[in-house]
């Protein structure tokens, strides 16, 4: 996770913002106060600000054991420098459009990362600036990571609202709302002793706290929950027959949901079931786990089980003997995948790399360990942003509409004046507490840190 510290001096940062590998074009993006003197000192002739400029870079030469190993060299780019606070981050920030070969990017980036106070930038740490400046809101963030992980065009539509801040306009509005109800029970409280003054009547009181409860519930209980369970990553189990599987399922679920038997081929069908990770991974994060029938099974299961393989956002891949050498060409390379020895209480198994867990799902040996991982790879896959995010703020709500349900007990609407105003009023602004987290006003630094940790590099 990248380390969220509001408070310290920004480095300038640097990273490639195009995929990994050969193209055509690569990006390189920077931010941080030292842009202006790395363009001075690398870049010819120095670009002008807000004018996209075609340049060189220059490149140093370097020496390998005492021998010239790369000569010096002017790479063509094209360039756009813009000066804080006018930028995406809110600070000084250079793009570089350059030729897509990997070594020049990385020796661009190499060089200016000798510079002092440059250094690689890690995942969504761009845009965690531009939250930090003001330039985005956290929901706005949020729909930013979701649109990079959205999987369908449902996800892309649900992603597109929060990254246009469509959605954080409506929390927005909720939120004035609410401030102003609160804003005038407190007057009544600060008038308690003056019978003839009302700030607001009960009744009206009721009437607007009913209405904006409603709305509210029904966005956490019906829009928001459906694309949050949609987003949802599918983790499936995957292994050769009579691997451990279906006993590591039964025991991530917490109960028996696959049959288990000695016999090879027992599970021929694929058994789904959300895994909720909470408790490893914080609030939010859920998957669909599936068990599958061993990849040596029978046709008709072995069809199952690589259709489900193909559909799959990542993969535990299941091996009692720890080799990992057994169904690794029905898993898609760009598939994230965790590597599993099950059976760990049985002798014979050969260790593992530092990234293999071992585990005993008879007795719940690492089992938290396997946790933890799979809500690892669930994150890196496609839609787990988008489905954390969704569920925050499905969650967050529900709790704000369970304060305004409260604060309407503490109200008489036939009354003339409020009976218990301190009541309704803690209650109103426990609510708006739960939507200001939403809007990322109040959130903690580890749940925004959280939230960055699922972007891309470069983001």
């Amino acid at each position: 996770m990248v380390p969220f510290h509001p408070t310290s001096q920004p480095a300038t940062i640097i990273a490639c913002a195009t995929a990994p590998g050969r193209a055509d074009r690569a990006i390189i993006r920077l931010s941080g106060p030292a842009v202006p003197d790395l363009a001075e000192h690398f870049i010819q002739p120095i670009p002008r600000e807000r004018i996209v400029s075609v340049c060189d870079i220059h490149l140093a030469p370097s020496q390998w054991g005492g021998r010239l190993a790369r000569p010096a060299l002017l790479c063509p780019a094209i360039v756009l420098f813009a000066r804080a606070p006018a930028t995406y981050t809110g600070e000084d920030t250079l793009e570089i459009i350059l030729p897509g070969n990997p070594n020049l990017v990385e020796r661009v980036i190499d060089q200016w990362c000798a510079h002092e106070g440059v250094r690689r930038a890690g995942p969504g740490e761009f845009s965690s600036r531009a939250y930090l400046n003001g330039k985005l809101s956290l929901d706005q963030a949020e729909g930013i990571a979701a649109l990079i992980a959205a999987r369908s065009a449902d996800d892309l539509a649900a992603a597109r609202q929060l990254a246009l801040g469509e959605t954080g306009s409506l929390y927005r509005a909720w939120a004035a709302e609410l401030a102003t109800l609160l804003a005038l029970v407190e007057a009544g409280i600060d008038f308690v002793d003056q019978e003839d003054v009302v700030p607001v009547a009960p009744d009206e009181l009721c009437a607007r706290l009913a209405r904006l409860r409603a709305e509210m519930a029904s966005r956490a209980t019906g829009e928001l929950a459906a694309q949050a369970e949609g987003a949802r990553p599918l983790v499936v189990l995957v292994g050769v027959p009579n691997a451990g599987k279906s006993t590591l399922f039964n025991a991530l679920l917490g109960r028996r949901r696959s049959v288990v038997a000695e016999e090879v081929g027992t599970t021929r069908d694929v058994l789904l079931e959300v895994l909720h990770l909470a408790e490893v991974a914080g609030p939010g994060l859920s998957v669909q786990l599936a068990d599958l029938p061993g990849l040596d099974a029978t046709s008709s299961s072995q069809a199952l089980a690589l259709e489900a393989i193909h559909r799959a956002d990542a993969v535990v891949h299941c091996d009692p003997s720890g080799e990992f050498s057994t169904g690794l060409w029905a898993i898609p390379e760009s598939t994230p995948v965790l590597r599993v020895r099950t059976k760990a209480d049985q002798p014979g198994g050969r260790e593992g790399s530092s990234g293999d867990v071992e585990v005993c799902a008879l007795d719940g040996w690492h089992l938290g360990v396997v946790r933890r991982g799979i809500a690892d790879i669930a994150l890196r896959a496609p839609g787990g942003s988008c489905s954390v995010a969704l569920t925050r703020h499905a969650r967050e709500i529900t709790h704000a509409v369970e304060q305004l349900a409260a604060a309407e007990a503490q109200l008489d609407p036939t009354a003339r004046a409020l009976d218990a105003p301190e009541l309704v009023a803690d209650g109103l602004r426990s609510a708006l507490d739960q939507l200001e987290h939403v809007l990322g006003r109040v959130t903690p630094d580890e749940v925004i840190g959280r939230i960055f940790a699922t972007f891309c590099v470069g983001k």
